[in-house]
């Protein structure tokens, strides 16, 4: 669904998407079957269908034959009607859904899942299933099937364009040929010339230089550089600009921004993610390799690559110092979950989107709806991202900081992981010895179940039980699995005896205890712990008559190694060693249940997050404290090393069974990993062989004759430049998105970026010397009738700039910007303000600054490579308010153009070269009168006046004259406005220009 914004002046009815979390009125309007969306059919397939198909379906599925509760939530249709209680979904209203009552919790006796079924669902879960019911419950394919088998897997879907070999289309010829100036001219202006219409002239100079700046560097240019190129009326002119700034390493930073969109870039892990792991200490080192690499101009095959496999390249292809290691961050850098099969789906949606625009995640629980994607290829896919993993130690990469930076950070990290090291072991010896104290208590409480994890009702005699003997279930737990082992040497002999039916136990129990007083397990050669076997020696046979005797045995044993405890975990602690004087291996042993533990100066800090992880949740806190100190050490500390993000392979890969209905626990046949059926000569993947397979993948995906990888870049840098895609939809060009508007030329392009050797900046090249990149956007009113959208190129788009453009172009103009590459990320949108560029401002995906949001600035939650262009109140309020915004004006001011002007009329145009790129236009003709230095004087004259009576009365103020309402009196009179005293006329006059239409838009 789109609406449309009509705005004035030149600017042409632009369409803009409605976000997702706007369409909740379209539930109001049908409770039955609907039309939906596209990006709310990705949203089911993505956050709904996976959740009801992993806990709802095993009992509430009309195809598994359940339907607890008369309930069955395998169509939209049985959904609305419901079951025993009433309907389970009330579309647009979660607050009387009775699915959203039950998953929250809200009714102690309505909860779903229950706990015998893995308990309660994540916040994030409930979170996405409340706003899928606030937006109408949009369910794909006909409103009606939820798990049934769609039809993606057809003859019509695989003969689409867009998974048809590239060709290379002949160049056509026109009417008007002479207009022409590139190839690409000539497809577009058959496409004109066919609907009867002409190209807009050229834009002027001053214009054109203005939006090749944008485009390329994200940044205005300067008074100087227009000067520069106004001089040079060579033919060559235009060409030498575009070289020019293709060289610039800005041009990195600012096309690095668009790769980093669609990969999801962000420093943090996500909402989900709480704690120690919740920033990522290193992401900057993926970003720094993008940008680097595009100002490099690595081919885009290699590209691809190194972000799906640069640690499985030879030596030589890694970096000098192994700075292409830090490219594996594409796969790290994205959400986490607590699922791992959830992280594994993040990784496949992002590939497939990022570098094929397809949509693989869709068949995560079903064959894809509408594209030929089988069930079969996603599984294909999760086994090269199961067969991962992020190794504990990572890469040291690229150059060590400064000697004396370095030296000062390790000696900062030595001390937080002194002070992690002593809050882990204080809380592993509170725990142990708390064990050690109640050890036949705590060995009684798990004779109440063979499985304590299960016993949550807290009427059970388990709960009772360690409620009242005041025990903790986590202990507990620990304990419980080696108390079941019979070769265990701590507590074999107890699983032995506990075994023994009751009434048998005096009769079998004997040669249990007698082979354990001579310290070997019975029936083996296994020795037991030299403690224990004393304890058992230490008992009278005749004495233990029942399995609770044998629980004091054991506490006996315990109480041996009481008063080494404390000297054991110091001697770990502060000399890492665990060779302690006097504690052999059997007390060792003994000290290290239910949590055992390693010295202290071995662990890395890898380790140490390990470790305090296995920790009660409620004994994290002060060792997590540590961690996200050394956490922000690590991040922000000019002297941290840089790391690289990277996976490996694991030493087994294996390959994954299709989870039927997208279940994990029903496993269906197992698929060998592979490409997509769909994209592989003659349809069908070959088996992939190398390790994991991701060296193998990211060839197919990287390969001339993949369909999808050349065409989807094309059609990215095309949508930047022109402000909308050949196709577009930048990450789905499937069935289900329009068909290009102009397919010949998108075949052309793509043809000729992957013969050029896959070079970005000769594509961006061949695109701005052409005739269509230089149009101008006047807007003639009968080919706006024609073609309102603009898809045949018969003018420019005007374009809003992004977050990025116009920040950083503030701090451009005010001469602040930090032109330095690379590095940690700063903080851009809370004082003191960075003047680093934007690129480099601090992501939080969890928690995306309002001002960033205010812009539409990208989600990083999912690759998205095409952001929304909104028009809010915020965006002006920010220029007009923000302490940044008003020390730009001041320092505009401030500039040598500004202050060296001759008089008033000088100093306008000073302003308008600054801020707009061009001269103030004067036009005295009656049709349009215009003139922007009268406009400017009268905005000044009118400033001065009401900047003279605000200062008078504060002056009047200050003096004793009267007070505020007497200074507030003074200054509003018929004409004038109270206006803040910071700035002075010339200033506030700088700052109206800034936060103007002219300044926010591209031409």
């Amino acid at each position: 669904m789109k609406i449309s914004l009509s705005c004035s002046g030149n600017l042409a009815t632009a369409p803009v998407a409605i976000p997702l979390a706007l369409l909740a009125f379209a539930a109001m309007s049908s409770a039955l079957a609907q039309e939906i969306t596209k990006e709310q059919g990705e949203f089911f397939e993505s956050k709904i269908r996976p959740v009801l198909a992993d806990t709802c379906y095993r009992c509430h599925s009309a195809d598994a034959g359940k339907s607890k509760g008369g309930l069955t939530l395998d169509s939209r249709d049985a959904m609305l009607k419901g079951g025993d209680t009433g309907a389970s979904v009330v579309p647009g209203d979660p607050a009387k859904s009775l699915l959203i009552k039950a998953i929250t919790y809200s009714d102690p006796d309505l909860q779903m899942p229950p706990s015998s079924a893995g308990g309660k669902l994540s916040d994030v879960q409930i979170a996405d299933l409340s706003m899928w019911v606030k937006m109408g419950a949009p369910v794909p394919a006909n409103a009606t099937a939820v798990k049934t088998k769609l039809s993606g897997m057809t003859d019509k879907a695989r003969g689409h364009w867009s998974y048809q070999p590239v060709k290379n289309p002949k160049v056509p010829l026109n009417k008007n040929q002479q207009w022409c100036r590139t190839p690409a001219d000539c497809f577009v202006l058959q496409k004109i010339e066919a609907a009867g219409m002409l190209p807009s002239p050229d834009a002027d100079k001053e214009t054109l230089l203005r939006r090749a700046f944008y485009d390329l560097l994200g940044l205005p240019p300067s008074p100087q550089e227009i000067e520069t190129f106004l001089a040079d009326k060579s033919q060559e002119a235009w060409a030498r600009v575009v070289d020019r700034l293709l060289a610039s390493p800005h041009y990195g930073e600012r096309w690095g921004r668009h790769w980093l969109d669609t990969a999801r870039y962000s420093d943090t892990a996500g909402a989900n993610v709480n704690g120690t792991e919740y920033r990522y200490a290193h992401a900057w080192t993926y970003r720094d390799w993008v940008i680097n690499a595009i100002n490099a101009d690595m081919p885009y095959d290699k590209f691809v690559t190194h972000q799906l496999a640069a640690d499985l390249l030879p030596k030589d292809q890694q970096g000098r110092n192994g700075e292409n290691l830090a490219a594996l961050g594409f796969i790290t850098v994205g959400e986490r979950f607590g699922n791992p099969n959830d992280l594994i789906n993040e990784r496949i949606d992002t590939v497939s989107k990022a570098m094929l625009a397809m949509t693989v995640s869709c068949a995560r629980c079903h064959d894809h709806m509408f594209d030929p994607i089988s069930q079969k290829d996603y599984y294909a896919l999760h086994g090269v991202f199961s067969s991962i993993t992020e190794p504990n130690v990572k890469p040291l990469i690229g150059t060590l900081p400064p000697a004396d930076l370095l030296a000062d950070y390790s000696k900062k990290e030595a001390e937080v992981k002194k002070e992690i090291a002593s809050a882990y072991y204080e809380s592993i010896g509170f725990f142990n010895q708390g064990f050690r104290l109640k050890s036949p208590q705590y060995l009684e409480l798990l004779t109440l179940s063979r499985d304590p994890i299960s016993i949550t009702d807290k009427s059970s005699p388990y709960t009772n039980f360690r409620l009242a003997n005041k025990l903790d279930d986590d202990v507990a737990r620990r304990v419980e699995p080696r108390t079941r082992k019979k070769d265990d040497t701590v507590f074999g002999p107890l699983a032995m005896l506990s075994a023994i039916k009751p009434e048998e136990f005096a009769a079998k129990s004997p040669a249990i205890i007698a082979q354990a007083q001579t310290g070997m397990l019975p029936g083996t050669k296994k020795p037991i712990n030299r403690l224990v076997a004393i304890a058992f020696r230490g008992a009278k046979p005749q004495s233990i008559k029942s399995i609770k005797d044998v629980w004091q045995i054991y506490d006996n044993a315990f109480a041996m190694v009481a008063p080494k405890s404390a000297i054991w975990l110091d001697e770990m602690a502060v000399n890492s060693s665990d060779n302690v004087v006097g504690v052999d291996a059997a007390m060792a042993e003994l000290l290290q249940i239910p949590f055992d533990v390693k010295p202290g100066g071995t662990l890395s800090i890898a380790d140490f997050r390990q470790l305090i992880d296995r920790l009660p949740n409620n004994r994290k806190r002060d060792a997590q404290g540590a961690l996200v100190r050394l956490n922000e050490l690590q991040l922000t500390h000019p002297g941290a090393p840089a790391y690289a993000m990277i996976v490996t392979d694991n030493a087994k890969p294996t390959d994954s069974p299709v989870f039927i209905r997208g279940q994990a626990n029903t496993r269906g046949e197992i698929v060998p990993r592979r490409f997509l059926d769909v994209l592989s000569p003659e349809g069908k993947g070959v088996p992939f062989k190398q390790g994991s397979g991701r060296l193998e993948l990211a060839k197919c995906i990287a390969d001339k004759a993949n369909p999808r990888t050349a065409r989807v870049m094309v059609n990215r840098v095309w949508m930047h430049h022109f402000g909308e895609g050949l196709v577009s939809t930048p990450d789905d060009l499937g069935t289900m998105a329009e068909l290009p508007t102009h397919p010949e030329l998108l075949d052309y392009l793509s043809n000729y970026f992957t013969e050029n050797g896959w070079s970005l900046k000769k594509l961006h090249r061949l695109i701005m010397l052409s005739r269509v990149y230089q149009e101008s956007s006047h807007v003639i009113a009968e080919y706006q009738d024609k073609d309102p959208y603009n898809r045949l190129l018969w003018r420019a788009n005007v374009r809003r700039l992004d977050f990025e453009s116009v920040r950083d172009s503030l701090l451009s103009m005010s001469a602040q910007l930090d032109g330095t590459l690379g590095g940690k990320p700063v903080n851009i949108t809370e004082e003191p303000y960075s003047s680093r560029r934007s690129v480099y401002g601090y992501i939080d995906r969890g928690n995306l600054p309002e001002l960033m949001a205010h812009f539409d600035f990208s989600k990083p939650e999912m690759a998205n490579s095409k952001r929304t262009a909104t028009i809010v109140p915020q965006q002006a309020l920010f220029l007009m308010n923000s302490p940044m915004a008003v020390d730009v004006a001041r320092r505009i001011v401030n500039r040598s153009e500004f202050t060296s002007a001759r008089d008033d009329l000088g100093r306008i145009s000073a302003l308008y070269r600054i801020i707009f790129q061009r001269m103030p236009v004067r036009n005295l003709s009656k049709e349009n009168p215009r003139d922007e230095w009268k406009m400017g004087l009268e905005f000044v004259k009118i400033e001065s006046q009401d900047y003279d009576a605000n200062h008078f009365a504060a002056k009047n103020v200050k003096q004793g004259g009267g007070n505020r309402m007497d200074a507030r009196a003074a200054i509003k009179n018929d004409g004038f406005r109270i206006h803040r005293s910071a700035l002075n006329p010339w200033e506030t006059y700088a700052q109206a220009l800034l936060f103007s239409n002219e300044a926010a838009y591209v031409n």
